[in-house]
């Protein structure tokens, strides 16, 4: 029987798309607690973690075929069949419940969606198997075995499912109306969002696997965030620690500069568009707003407006250091459970606090937070601190895992 160390390695050495590919066959009143894990969900977690889809960019082992088949064949020929057919029942892994599904497709399909115009149909035909960096293989609904809903968007469902296929992966599957995206006028962005997202490789950043279409809708294979969203447990413990808004921002600093890397800007960074990932880990989610912007000038009034900087808020070009102002609203939210320039009930008032970087501290924050807060929440988007120099204030390294080496090379 393989052991779970060996089963953990092959997992994390495969990448789902080319694996199946290959195998076509003011106040501060007292903090509330933190949420502790559940005891009974430790053997879960660490079966999830097992069989949900790796977000890495190992390539996919190569087995040999020939060498793995005559090896079988020598082992079944000194075995007796009641002995083959143990050692075959040990060896399958054990199978994550995934849930029941709730048969909600089959419900839309009889009142969502409906007939759409040649050519949207044609810019909407998307398909993994073409993109032209990460092309994977065939999918079609068939390919997955379908578990629980995860939640329903403006758009569609997302549901908890597992490939049919080899190594029989776990992933999030969300379903998009292609009528719907029509009549709302966002089948442009929709087409970006999946192109920007299915080329992005880091642990903080949400993974898209593949995309497929039917007649009525799309699919995006994305990856399992196996503790959720990452507004609800601030929604419900009020605000979080400077220990753990430490650590979140440190992964985000980190997701950033790699999205800035690779020229993407993007411009809706908020609780709501955050995920955590069986281990708790942040994942950045939701695209919907993102730019691939080469040249780094961007003018379109976009995002959330509690998080919108200045140069945004008076209309003018915007780069990717209206990421760093989001960053620093951030930090003041996590730590505080409400943005810096919010005015209840007056879209005007907080447009003006804005603009004016009126930026108040209730008491209680750390020296250490004000000043990163400060450093981020600047008027002139070049005196917003770089990134690089985020990942190494004094704020984020004091509460660093000692056996992390995320930012030890900008030290």
């Amino acid at each position: 029987m393989a052991s779970v160390a060996s089963l953990t390695k092959q997992i994390a050495a495969l990448d789902i798309s080319n694996q199946n590919k290959a195998g076509k066959t003011s106040s501060n009143p007292a903090r509330p607690p933190l949420h502790a894990k559940q005891p009974s969900q430790t053997n879960v977690a660490k079966l999830l973690t097992k069989f949900a889809a790796p977000n890495t960019t190992t390539a996919p082992s190569k087995l040999s075929k020939t060498s793995s088949t005559s090896t079988l064949r020598s082992q079944a020929s000194s075995k007796t069949l009641a002995e083959k057919l143990e050692a075959e029942r040990q060896s399958k892994p054990p199978q994550v419940d995934i849930g029941a599904y709730d048969g909600g497709l089959e419900e839309d399909e009889k009142s969502r969606g409906s007939a759409i115009s040649a050519e949207a149909e044609k810019r909407l035909a998307l398909d993994s198997t073409n993109d032209r960096q990460y092309p994977t293989r065939q999918w079609t609904l068939n390919s997955f075995e379908m578990g629980r809903p995860l939640g329903k968007g403006k758009f569609g469902r997302v549901y908890m499912v597992r490939t049919k296929c080899e190594p029989r992966y776990i992933i999030a599957l969300k379903t998009l109306y292609k009528s719907e995206l029509v009549s709302n006028r966002v089948e442009k962005q929709v087409r970006r969002e999946i192109e920007i997202q299915s080329n992005l490789r880091h642990p903080n950043v949400l993974r898209l696997y593949g995309y497929f279409h039917d007649e009525k809708r799309i699919f995006l294979m994305l990856e399992f965030a196996g503790k959720g969203e990452l507004y609800r447990q601030l929604s419900k413990a009020g605000r979080f620690s400077e220990k753990r808004s430490s650590r979140y921002i440190d992964q985000m600093a980190d997701a950033l500069k790699y999205l800035h890397s690779k020229h993407v800007i993007h411009r809706d960074i908020k609780p709501e568009n955050l995920l955590l990932g069986l281990d708790g880990e942040l994942k950045i989610a939701d695209f919907g707003w993102s730019v691939h912007a080469p040249g780094n000038r961007r003018k379109t009034m976009c995002g959330t407006l509690d998080y919108l900087p200045p140069e945004m808020v008076e209309g003018k070009d915007h780069t990717e250091r209206v990421d760093h102002w989001a960053l620093g609203v951030l930090t003041f939210e996590f730590l505080n459970g409400f943005p810096p320039f919010e005015v209840p009930d007056s879209q005007t008032k907080t447009y003006r606090r804005i603009q004016a970087v009126d930026l108040r501290f209730p008491e209680g924050m750390s020296s250490g937070s004000r000043n990163l807060i400060s450093a981020l929440l600047k008027y002139k988007p070049e005196d917003r601190m770089p990134l690089e120099k985020v990942m190494v204030h004094p704020w984020i390294t004091q509460y660093r895992p000692r056996n992390s080496t995320r930012g030890s090379e900008l030290a």
